[in-house]
């Protein structure tokens, strides 16, 4: 004992008052929800399942079962326990626990009931946390239950011969119109909506294991239906997204993979793939680092500060592994939802997302390389001139030629400069940061016809054929490039020799 210390008392937290305020650190439902799948992950469960509904006496709950390795009695009472593992202890490359403290703060951010059964054959045990029973007592009084009275629980059925269930009742957190049976169902039932999106991201890399990965896929379900991967990086989606050269920083002997991904330009995909990426958001917003933890997902959107959120960067995703043992350096926080990496990551990593940036700005600069291969065909012209951009009508374009000589008004000239100086960049700018699926539509085919027909007329007027190179370099140019009806609607033109 040092020398100015008198004496020392135990002086242990309030339970009821400790409980109440840990309900309140900041777990979302879905946050919440994925923090009870990560140590079903970790107990190596390969199945999933996840209900809702009205136990007997009508009010909601919601259990999570799975068919993991299960827990004996006495490790199930240490489970239960509030910090059971410093997150000072190494842990596993696959363990997603951090502090020992998951099962329970998530559980009770979002009940006042928490349950859990646990199974190894024919062992089977069960424990609860009461809250309105320790704020009653101001007591740390876990219960026992009775292993003969647990086919009353609600989601017991769900749990096989081996693995575990938890279960939360008194889901007083619940924002509902009323409070009926019916309407906290229907809040609850928004809330697992939009945890089923949630969890297809953050575990999107188990449920859909990456290329060359050992590891077998897990199946998560929600109410008997299974969660698809929802991969940010679109490898699985066609088009694909651009896979840039992957980059490794060596870190007091640990590796940070990081590997940088440009999605396809908006009017490559369908609108539902669209949605799909944008992830309840806009590309804008979800343009950055996407962190991962032992390959489950803990940030994403963000550059950290590294770089500036910006238009020209919208299409590019970062994917970025750290190794569960520099979980301290990077100030993975008890929610696993945050992470802050140490200044000497970040200033590796800086250089590294610049040089990312700049390649995944490539197609908004130009949209795709089969622009670059007849300058001639592109309508728009982008003009840089030190820091200054402008765009102007491309005059060489052959359909603004055909038509300037079809007039001998010298107003032609004065009606693309005045074109060009109206054109609504700013406006242009905000709508299609807030929503690029809506900016452009897609040409129907009376659209197309006209426009080919028009070049069709400009490049080989009085002519019956047009030449495959000529056809080529029409298909090439936007907005006909990658549509296959072109072709089709280019030979009824003209006939292609």
């Amino acid at each position: 004992m040092n020398s100015d210390v008198h004496d020392e008392i135990p002086l242990p937290p309030s339970a009821a008052r400790l409980l109440e305020s840990m309900r309140d650190i900041g777990y979302s439902f879905q946050s919440a929800l994925a923090d009870i799948v990560d140590n079903s992950i970790s107990a190596s469960a390969q199945q999933i399942n996840i209900l809702n509904g009205l136990d007997g006496a009508g009010d909601p709950f919601v259990a999570i079962a799975d068919n993991g390795l299960g827990m004996t009695a006495a490790e199930l009472t240490a489970a239960m326990q509030h910090g059971a593992k410093s997150p000072r202890e190494a842990r596993g490359p696959q363990d997603l626990g951090r502090f020992g403290l998951g099962l329970k703060t998530a559980s009770f951010s979002q009940c006042r009931r928490l349950t859990v059964v646990s199974r190894q054959g024919k062992d089977i045990a069960a424990r609860r946390w009461d809250l309105d029973r320790i704020l009653a007592s101001d007591e740390w009084l876990l219960q026992i239950l009775d292993p003969s009275f647990l086919t009353d629980l609600p989601g017991y059925n769900i749990l096989g011969t081996t693995g575990t269930l938890v279960i939360w009742q008194g889901l007083d957190r619940l924002d509902s119109v009323g409070k009926s049976a019916d309407a906290l169902l229907t809040a609850l039932n928004h809330l697992f909506s939009e945890g089923r999106r949630h969890l297809a991201l953050t575990f999107h890399r188990f449920i859909s294991p990456d290329a060359g990965q050992q590891r077998s896929a897990i199946t998560i379900a929600i109410n008997e239906s299974p969660v698809p991967a929802l991969d940010p990086f679109a490898q699985r989606m066609t088009p694909r997204a651009d896979a840039h050269v992957p980059e490794t920083i060596h870190v007091e002997g640990h590796i940070v993979h990081a590997q940088a991904f440009t999605l396809p330009h908006h009017q490559r995909i369908t609108p539902v793939q669209l949605k799909d990426l944008s992830l309840g958001l806009s590309l804008a917003e979800t343009q950055g680092l996407y962190i991962y933890r032992a390959q489950r997902l803990i940030a994403y959107g963000t550059w950290l500060g590294l770089t500036r959120r910006s238009e020209i960067t919208r299409l590019l995703r970062v994917r970025v592994d750290v190794p569960t043992a520099l979980d301290a350096e990077w100030g993975v926080d008890v929610r696993k939802s945050l992470i802050r990496p140490p200044a000497e990551i970040r200033e590796r990593l800086k250089p590294l997302i610049e040089r990312m940036s700049e390649q995944g700005a490539r197609p908004y600069r130009h949209r795709g390389n089969v622009q670059t291969r007849n300058k001639e065909m592109d309508m728009w012209l982008r003009i840089s001139e030190r820091e200054n951009v402008r765009y102007e009508i491309n005059r060489a374009n052959p359909l603004v030629r055909h038509l300037e000589t079809q007039t001998s008004s010298p107003d032609f000239e004065n009606l693309l400069t005045a074109i060009e100086a109206t054109l609504p960049l700013e406006s242009m700018f905000s709508d299609v940061a807030s929503d690029p699926g809506r900016t452009q539509p897609s040409l129907d085919e009376d659209g197309l016809r006209g426009i080919l027909s028009a070049y069709v007329n400009a490049v080989a007027p009085n002519t019956d054929t047009i030449s495959e190179a000529i056809c080529s370099s029409i298909l090439q140019t936007h907005p006909f490039a990658n549509d296959r009806r072109c072709r089709q609607i280019l030979a009824g033109l003209r006939r292609i020799i």
